[in-house]
């Protein structure tokens, strides 16, 4: 049974509407951020879920952890449907932005123990403060880190601390949006063997959004891609990787600079991003698509592959495109 389980989510946020479209009474625009999004989270994996800024992951990550309602379908968490934040705090995001998820004016351990004495109120305060050095020693960071204020820390371990932070409330899924996007490369590399450390010792289950797919294929064991918010390909990763079935999946992928690939092989994407507000019959990566012909245009139901994987294009099951 899956852990995480999203089932037909919908998620539309209305635009303001302006003087002139008061009086000339036009219906309030809505933008669909996610798209009738059906996807599941298996105990112990990490899934990634990867595609352009915009294109509705995070607000699927969000919905996932309770921080945000759905407009259509529903989360369920270990079975039970999903009404907001877990009161256990089994369910935990880690925000792209470690500075801006810390409080400036308290200290590490001052934040850590808040989050221990939320979810074990009757843990003594002694207890406390050594499971703050415990969790701190899991994430790599010494015990003096306690002391200390977020701005006096580098990004990379204020970074860590949000991941500990996390751990404090003893999380079964992890949550995980853009976690590296705002650090260096080599401050990348460590936070990422944390998660997959995370993972293998703990079996802690995480969901990974990014947009870098080097990343994603190194640490991810499923990959799920999203584009307007629609999953349109959904595989494990080295398959995914290996063989690309959605025309977008394979964009992204081409898109990745790659030493022993020539540049003349390169096929960047066409076209512009279709207008967000519009609503289109077919598949709406088709205006961009070098493959697309008129069927495209029909509604494009999610297609098995014989690998198990899905993706969202009858002309790439067919011809193996």
């Amino acid at each position: 049974m899956p852990l995480l389980d999203f089932q037909k989510v919908e998620r539309r946020f209305p635009v303001k509407r302006s003087f002139a479209d008061l009086l000339a009474r036009r219906e309030r625009v809505h933008l669909h951020a996610v798209r009738g999004v059906d996807l599941s989270v298996q105990p112990g994996e990490i899934l990634g879920i990867v595609g352009e800024s915009g294109c509705g992951k995070s607000t699927l990550a969000r919905i996932g952890v309770g921080l945000q309602p759905s407009d259509g379908g529903r989360v369920l968490f270990d079975g039970r449907p999903l009404a907001g934040p877990d009161r256990a705090g089994r369910l935990q995001m880690v925000f792209p932005d470690p500075y801006s998820s810390l409080n400036p004016r308290l200290t590490i351990g001052v934040q850590l123990e808040e989050v221990v004495a939320h979810y074990r109120p009757r843990m003594a305060r002694a207890e406390r403060r050594a499971e703050v050095l415990r969790v701190l020693a899991e994430v790599s960071l010494v015990p003096e880190t306690a002391l200390k204020y977020p701005h006096a820390l580098s990004g990379g371990q204020r970074q860590r601390v949000s991941i500990a932070r996390a751990l404090c409330a003893d999380p079964q899924v992890l949550v995980a949006d853009e976690p590296v996007s705002a650090l260096d490369a080599s401050v990348q590399a460590q936070i990422i063997n944390l998660l997959k450390s995370l993972n293998r010792e703990k079996g802690l289950t995480i969901v990974f959004i990014s947009h870098d797919m080097n990343v994603v294929r190194y640490l991810c064991d499923r990959v799920a891609v999203m584009y307007l918010g629609e999953i349109v390909e959904l595989q494990e990763s080295a398959a995914l990787f290996a063989a690309p079935r959605h025309p977008y999946t394979q964009a992204l992928i081409a898109a990745v600079p790659d030493v022993r690939r020539p540049q003349s092989l390169r096929e960047p994407v066409t076209g512009e991003i279709p207008d967000p507000f519009s609503v289109l019959p077919g598949c709406r990566f088709a205006p961009r698509c070098r493959l697309a012909e008129d069927a495209c245009r029909t509604p494009q139901p999610m297609q098995t592959l014989d690998g198990g994987g899905l993706v969202r294009c009858w002309k790439s099951v067919r011809t193996g495109a």
